[in-house]
């Protein structure tokens, strides 16, 4: 067979474009807006009840809410001898430092002498005080779910700086008794 010089058949390439591809949006940006938070933006009130009504910590560092669950093993033969906890209520504890703030007439800030008087030596039994704590931002909208009430004892009250130079104050331990109870953020509502 000897060779041709024929020109090979020309071939056509078409592309065909589905209705999906045609109409396919650009990615969006799937990363909402944010504004990040701070360590200090978080509040803790302790229910006066000489003038019935909720009392700002002032001048208050280190505010460290926790909770840890209390469970019990559920276990049993279908589980093969893993473990399975179930949840059976919680332990609540909230922990902070206030700087010592004296006034004209020698008394502490409302908010400390209330806290002082619930772990002094008077402050056995069943003597509890209410404590609430909050998202607080300093800018924006505060999350209305991070905001939460504790009835509780002052387990400890002690002088958080002892050195030489150092600007008075105290670390108060809260416990709860029972569990916390969500609350409206009262950074969302106007203050009283």
């Amino acid at each position: 067979m000897t060779p041709t010089n024929d020109p090979e058949p020309e071939t056509t390439t078409t592309t065909e474009t589905t209705e999906t591809e045609a109409t396919m949006p650009e990615p969006a940006n799937t990363t909402p807006e944010t504004t990040l938070g701070f360590s200090y933006e978080y509040g803790v009130d302790i229910y006066d009840e000489g003038n019935s009504k909720w009392q700002p910590v002032r001048f208050a560092t280190a505010i460290n809410p926790t909770v840890s669950a209390k469970e019990e093993d559920g276990a049993t033969y279908d589980d093969h001898g893993a473990d399975h906890p179930i949840r059976t209520g919680e332990t609540v504890q909230l922990e902070f430092s206030v700087q010592q703030h004296r006034m004209a007439d020698g008394n502490f800030l409302p908010e400390v002498e209330i806290l002082l008087a619930a772990a002094g030596p008077d402050g056995k039994g069943g003597q509890t005080i209410k404590a609430r704590y909050y998202d607080k931002p300093v800018n924006g909208t505060p999350n209305p779910k991070e905001a939460y009430e504790i009835a509780c004892t002052v387990s400890a009250a002690n002088r958080s700086n002892t050195g030489n130079n150092g600007i008075g104050g105290w670390s108060f331990t809260l416990k709860g008794q029972g569990a916390r109870k969500r609350i409206t953020n009262p950074a969302t509502t106007p203050q009283q």
